[in-house]
Parts: structure tokens; sequence; C-alpha cells
């Protein structure tokens, strides 16, 4: 009976103190909770920081489409505000997408964190006036419009000078084809020779400016200050199109594009004559850049992008989610995502 009589007294004091602990914490819970609702609300963060907020949009240096040219989004994340990006200042391979700035040097974008890089560039060569970047079995190749050429193979630590066998050290742009690295100067076309580290001139005389290069049905093609040259089957080089200022150049397995002040050219399939499609277009200004992707035909204009297809001969607005009067000075594609950048911020170029 005394076990009894004591089991049960324990037992409700054991009842006594859970009810006691139990007021005690829904007492805190309570006043936990009123605490929080006095703070104010704080922003959720996200996973991802690809993707900017419409305030930010209006800066942005580099936009992304996922969806085929439908949609733009802003991916500035890390760049610095006031940065210029020049022409033929993008590089993209299946792995790496890299880009030069005149004031801070090459950028390299990382999918994981989707923000750019900011790698070490020397002061020589930024002095030099940065434009032109080329990512090139796993060596950064940049160029300057003053001092030629500099390489780097350790992501940037080190930065070596890269001019033996240039006569002209202001760079346009580079290009690979074929496994071949070519460089365009303000005297002519170089390709690489990676048994002697030297340039070996192509093609070049005096006071011609070379834009950019391309390689159709076998045939390499060059935009000039001077027209369009070509290079026949015995190494002969002529002028496709005569008394034409042509700042860049590209094609596709059917045609080739040409790049004028005044108008966006289009070629027949063979190559030699040349017809205006500019239809569509902005009159006024010119094309920077054209790209075919699934399909579909991109221009980078003053304004924007626009696209076609083949079937239509009238180029269309494709430039939802970027700024009013965005330039698209470059345009590539990296890992399916087509890229544009524009050659400074629009809060920057307002200024």
């Amino acid at each position: 009976m005394k076990n009894w009589t004591t089991t049960k007294v324990k037992s409700l004091i054991n009842v006594k103190l859970f009810l006691i602990l139990s007021i005690h914490y829904l007492t805190l819970f309570f006043c936990i909770g009123q605490n929080l609702k006095k703070q104010p609300e704080k922003q959720a963060v996200t996973k991802s920081n690809t993707f900017q907020t419409k305030k930010e949009e209006a800066s942005g240096l580099i936009y992304f489409s996922m969806d085929n040219g439908q949609n733009w989004r802003n991916v500035s994340n890390g760049l610095p505000a006031n940065v210029q990006i020049g022409l033929g200042g993008i590089t993209s391979s299946d792995k790496l997408l890299a880009i030069a700035t005149k004031e801070k040097g090459v950028f390299v974008y990382n999918i994981i964190n989707n923000l750019w890089v900011n790698l070490p560039t020397e002061k020589n060569i930024i002095d030099g006036n940065i434009g032109a970047i080329m990512h090139y079995k796993n060596v950064f190749y940049v160029g300057t419009q003053s001092k030629g050429v500099f390489i780097s193979s350790d992501n940037g630590n080190v930065w070596k000078s890269l001019n033996i066998g240039l006569k002209n050290t202001t760079i346009r742009r580079f290009v690979v084809l074929q496994n071949n690295l070519y460089v365009c100067t303000n005297d002519g076309l170089y390709v690489f020779d990676e048994k002697t580290n030297n340039w070996s001139l192509e093609f070049g005389e005096s006071g011609l400016q070379v834009n950019s290069v391309t390689k159709f049905k076998n045939t390499i093609y060059i935009a000039t200050n001077k027209g369009i040259y070509c290079r026949n089957t015995d190494k002969a080089w002529k002028n496709m199109l005569p008394n034409h200022s042509v700042h860049n150049i590209s094609s596709d397995a059917e045609q080739l594009y040409g790049m004028t002040y005044t108008s966006l050219l289009m070629s027949s399939k063979d190559g030699i004559n040349w017809q205006s499609t500019q239809h569509g277009l902005p009159k006024g200004l010119y094309t920077f850049n054209v790209l075919r992707h699934n399909k579909m035909l991109f221009a980078g204009q003053w304004d924007g992008i626009y696209k076609k297809n083949d079937i239509s001969p009238k180029w269309e607005l494709s430039s939802n989610g970027l700024p009013p009067n965005f330039a698209a000075t470059n345009l590539q594609v990296f890992n399916n995502i087509l890229v544009i950048s524009t050659s400074e911020s629009s809060n920057n170029s307002s200024k």
C-alpha cells in the first residue's frame, strides 16, 4: 500500500511538472512570435543570382536567351558598372565564356555561381586598350589597339607579349577556323604558327584594314575597308566586293553575310554575287553581326536583336527583356544559349 501511494504521488508530481514546463514554453514561443511580427520582413534570397531585377537590367552589359531569342535576361552580375566591351570582346566554347573589358581586363563567367570573375590583367595590357579576346587550346589571347597580342596560359597570373611576325599591332579580331588561329590587324590577316610561336602573314597590303574573317565552302573570305576578298584554290586573293567598306563578315552552310556601314548584304550560293537583305532592319543603322542558331538568323543592331527564318524575307525585332536602344555589338553561342553584349551599360552611356 505504501509503495502504491508513493508511486501515485510521484506520478502526480511529474504531471504537474510537465504542465508547468508546457505553459512556460508556450509563453516563450508566443513572445518570440510577437517580436518577429514587429520586425521588417526580409526579402527572400534565391539560390541563383543569374538573372537580376528589372531595375538592374537598365545597366546590363551581357544578356542570355535560352529560348532562341524570344526573351533576354540580364546576366551581368559581377561586372563593374563602368566597364566597356569592344568589338570581338567575347569568346565562347563548350566549357568557357569570357569577355575582355577595356578598364578591368578579362572576366570569366562562373556557371555555378552565375557570376563574372575578374582574372588578373596587367596594367600594361589595359593601357594598350583591350578590344578582342579568344580562348584557344586553354590559352587566353587578348588584342589591343596599340600593343598587339598578349597571351596567358595560367588564367591571367602571367601574361606574355606575342607579336613576333606582326607588322602592325592594332588588333581588331581573333577567329578560329579549322584549328587555325587567325588575327585581323590594320595591315592584314595573320595566322598563328604553334610550332614557331610566330604570326605569319596570310594576306595584306598597305592601308588594308582587315576587320574579320570566315570560311565558306572551304574558301577563306575577309572583310576589309576595301571590300571582301577571297582566297582561291591557287592561294591568290581576289576582291569580290570592291568599293565597299565591310566591317564584319560571317557565314553558314548556305550563304555569306557582309556587313557594311550602310546595308547588310547576303551572297549568292556560290559566294560571288551580293544583294541587300535589309528589309525590316532600321534605316540608317548598320548591323554589327549575323549568326545562325537553331534554324534562325539573328542580327545584332543598334537598337537590339532582329531575327528571321529562311522563308521570311523580313527581319523582325526580337528584343524582349533588353533595355531600349540596346546596341548588340557582340553575338555568340555558349552551351546552346544565345549571348549578346553591348559596348557599355545604358546608365554609363547616358552620362
